[in-house]
Formats: structure tokens, sequence, C-alpha cells
């Protein structure tokens, strides 16, 4: 089986694509290939017995380099910065008080929640058909990630963005500005329920 690194779905053997979040499989599975294959063949074969410490050094610096990059999916992400570095997250959309099985992956560090219409074009998070989507508008929050956190802003909404926190029993006033996100936070675009959780960073195995 394929474990997703980003929802952990289990995936069959030679699986493409998570089942769960739509991720591309194959991608990580090239980037731990070469981690290891490149690094038996390459030293005995290129040097025999005048560079014995030339493979030593390239063995160890580039493997960890695109590992990293490959495995977080942002090419601008070092492996220097483990603490700025992108963080998965999703959202879960509740209804009548309850969590459903609708999970979206926020995959990417900007992203809009709307709804698609023809004079604005599409949204990265389209919650058309969604119950309650009729308060949401076309362009209607952001979702991004930024110094090293989740955070969430009005685009100028009808009918608002609030956001209740992990353990407190009411919603905050309609925000006016960015405001970073926990795991566990519930987050209301109008009348659109969802709860943000933090993912595992696919490297550093950081938990939310």
């Amino acid at each position: 089986m394929i474990t997703c690194k980003v929802c952990a779905t289990q995936n069959p053997e030679g699986a493409q694509y998570c089942e769960g979040c739509g991720v591309e499989l194959t991608a990580d599975v090239a980037a731990t290939k070469p981690t290891h294959t490149p690094a038996t063949p390459d030293a005995p074969v290129e040097a025999p017995a005048e560079a014995s410490p030339t493979p030593a050094e390239p063995a160890s610096s580039p493997a960890a380099s695109p590992t990293v990059t490959q495995d977080l999916g942002v090419g601008e992400t070092p492996a220097a910065s483990p603490e700025g570095a992108f963080r998965p997250a999703r959202l879960t959309l509740k209804r009548f008080g309850a969590l459903t099985s609708e999970v979206i992956p926020l995959q990417g560090p900007r992203l809009v929640v709307g709804r698609f219409d023809a004079s604005t074009g599409p949204v990265e998070i389209d919650l058309t058909g969604v119950p309650g989507a009729e308060n949401i508008s076309r362009r209607h929050a952001e979702l991004y990630f930024e110094g090293g956190a989740w955070k969430v802003r009005d685009l100028g909404s009808t009918n608002g963005v609030f956001v209740k926190r992990a353990g407190e029993e009411t919603y905050s006033p309609r925000l006016v500005e960015p405001t970073p996100l926990h795991s566990g936070d519930e987050l209301a675009f109008g009348n659109v329920i969802a709860v943000f959780e933090l993912l595992p960073s696919p490297h550093s195995g950081v938990e939310g």
C-alpha cells in the first residue's frame, strides 16, 4: 500500500493519485528512489582507488536537498528553515453541528474561497452546490500561508468571515483584518462552516 503524505489515506500499489485528497503520489515515489539508488552505485564505480573521500561528500548533500523540495511541493522552501516551511492543511465541512466526509485539501500557498462566475472566473475553493452556498460571494475569502502560519482574510464578502477558536463557544465578530488560524478552529464563510486542521509536515513529521 502507498500512504499519502498529505491526508494519510492508504492507496493500492501503483496508484498515481491519492483516493482521499487527489494529490499526485508518483512525485513522492520518484523522490525517495534517487536518494538511495545513486548513493550505492556511484561510490564504487566512479572512483576505484583515487577518490574515496570525494563520493562521501556528494552522497549526503544532494540527497537531502531534492527530497525536501519534492516532498513539500514548494520550490522555494529550503531545508535550512523548517519552521517557516509550507505546512499542508485541510478544511472539513461541518453541517448540523457534525463533521461531514467532505474534505478540502489546502495544498497551495494562496487559495480563494468563493463560487465560480463567468464574469469573475474560477476560484481555487469553489463552494458552488454546498448547502448554504447561496450566502457565499463569488470571491468571498482568501486562505494563505505566510510567515510560517496559515491565515484567513475577508475579500469584501457580503456575508462575512467568522472564526471560532478551538474550545470556545462563540464565533468572533466579522473579520476586518487577516487572522492566523490554528488546528481545530472553525471557519464560517457566510453560513458555510468548516473546521481547519494543520497536517503533519511531509519532511519534519511535525503535527498540528
